[in-house]
């Protein structure tokens, strides 16, 4: 906390004096706590990085040894840290800054000279931001203050999701843009998961199919990864192996201790693909032939494939009174939702078989969500290219 507070203070203290000297071939890139190489501005940096050598690409990493490796592999770029006087400077004499969650530095009028665009990191299928947070007074008036009154703009992937954006982030509704996501261009490259996956893993047992699960973290609960009555680990193991399936669950790491259960990872066919194989999971997302979820947007992004979904919402109203969501579950998911191992297993069976009555439900809510349905990243540098020529 000492920490941002003096970056935010040195922002606030550097910004005048560098106003005179923003460079507009300069883009600045930050995600997830400014510690992470993930979501859509790590695939919009690598965009411009491989794409556009007149654009000076930045990307904020305030962990030192992943900004090692970043230079090492992006030799062209800058590599900040905006902890120092250094990158705060850098970041300031930016002409474009592109966000996926928070910014890259912290402070108030920062979007005097360039632009500076959220690029989030999904569609909020659940309450975010000033949506979630209503009656919170002090938070609305420091997001207003350090981020609303910032942004140029907020990129979606529909008109239906222009309002939830609005509200969720304190702009008006011109200020959000259909643009698309950077990070779904990966789904429009074929990917074979044999390759994919064996890449990540080395050696694995043979398969006809690979399954992903992706359940939500709980805040204050355990997650349930078979939440049925008649589940065994030796019932999986066997139902796996006799369709030729690899199932691939996903949780995030520092929940690790809070899954019940864990001990259906004892099965050579059951491998966790947490962050600690794959940062980000959007690079293999279209590899799997399935995916498995409950309350997490990421079936929104597969929707693009046009392969099967499973929903497990087993504590959908205990979830659903904590978060909200923005859109009527039964109505937007378009899946089954087993509730015994018997139905899950017959379920799985008759999607990877092709073989479901969610083909038209499925179309239907790719249409709703995925109004961008081709890669993305050229029309949003050309857009902001555009806009800083003014």
């Amino acid at each position: 906390m000492k920490k941002k507070i003096n970056a935010i203070l040195q922002a606030q203290w550097m910004k005048r004096s560098l106003a005179s000297k923003i460079q507009k071939c300069q883009w600045v890139f930050s995600s997830t706590e400014n510690t992470h190489f993930d979501s859509n501005s790590r695939y919009l940096f690598q965009y411009v990085y491989a794409h556009l050598p007149e654009i000076v690409p930045v990307y904020v990493m305030n962990d030192e040894e992943k900004r090692k490796k970043l230079q090492e592999e992006y030799p062209r770029a800058k590599i900040i840290d905006t902890n120092t006087r250094a990158g705060i400077r850098t970041a300031l004499e930016s002409g474009a800054w592109f966000t996926s969650a928070g910014l890259p530095v912290y402070g108030a009028g920062l979007a005097k000279g360039r632009a500076i665009i959220n690029l989030w990191h999904g569609v909020p299928l659940k309450k975010i931001v000033l949506a979630e947070k209503r009656g919170h007074l002090l938070y609305r008036l420091f997001f207003h203050l350090l981020f609303s009154r910032n942004y140029a703009w907020v990129l979606t992937t529909s008109s239906h999701l222009i309002p939830v954006m609005q509200e969720s982030f304190g702009v008006k509704a011109e200020q959000v843009k259909v643009w698309g996501q950077p990070r779904n261009d990966c789904l429009f490259r074929s990917r074979d998961a044999k390759e994919a996956l064996g890449g990540i893993y080395g050696e694995l047992p043979e398969f006809s199919k690979a399954v992903l699960y992706a359940p939500t973290h709980r805040e204050n609960r355990p997650v349930r990864l078979f939440p049925f009555d008649d589940f065994s680990p030796q019932k999986l193991e066997r139902f796996l192996e006799e369709e030729k399936i690899l199932l691939f669950i996903r949780t995030h790491l520092y929940t690790m201790q809070n899954v019940r259960g864990q001990e259906a990872a004892d099965s050579s066919r059951v491998l966790w693909l947490n962050e600690d194989r794959a940062e980000d999971v959007m690079e293999i997302l279209n590899a799997f032939d399935l995916l498995i979820t409950d309350y997490s947007s990421i079936y929104i992004d597969f929707l693009l494939t046009q392969k099967p979904m499973m929903f497990l919402p087993y504590d959908k109203e205990e979830y659903l009174a904590d978060r909200g969501l923005n859109f009527p579950y039964e109505e937007y998911t378009p899946g089954p939702k087993p509730e015994t191992f018997a139905e899950f297993s017959g379920q799985m069976r008759e999607l990877l078989a092709e073989d479901d009555a969610y083909v038209k439900k499925r179309e239907e809510a790719a249409l709703f969500f995925n109004e961008v349905r081709e890669p993305c990243c050229g029309d949003i540098c050309d857009r902001v290219r555009e806009y800083l020529a003014r």
